[in-house]
């Protein structure tokens, strides 16, 4: 997994290592993790054409 934080006070991409300075100044941090890679069973992978299904 791929894991990109974001400081939603200064609006900005931050480095891993800067999460507990933001926050010790109370700024507010969310991640957003994204596979590396997909896999055709995985939730995330919306497009997933399963032919198993076809014809039925």
């Amino acid at each position: 997994m791929n894991t990109t934080w974001y400081c939603t006070d200064c609006e900005t991409q931050i480095e891993t290592e800067e999460i507990d300075e933001h926050e010790r100044e109370g700024h507010h941090v969310r991640g957003a993790m994204q596979p590396e890679r997909l896999i055709g069973n995985d939730p995330w992978n919306i497009n997933v054409h399963d032919e198993s299904q076809e014809g039925q």
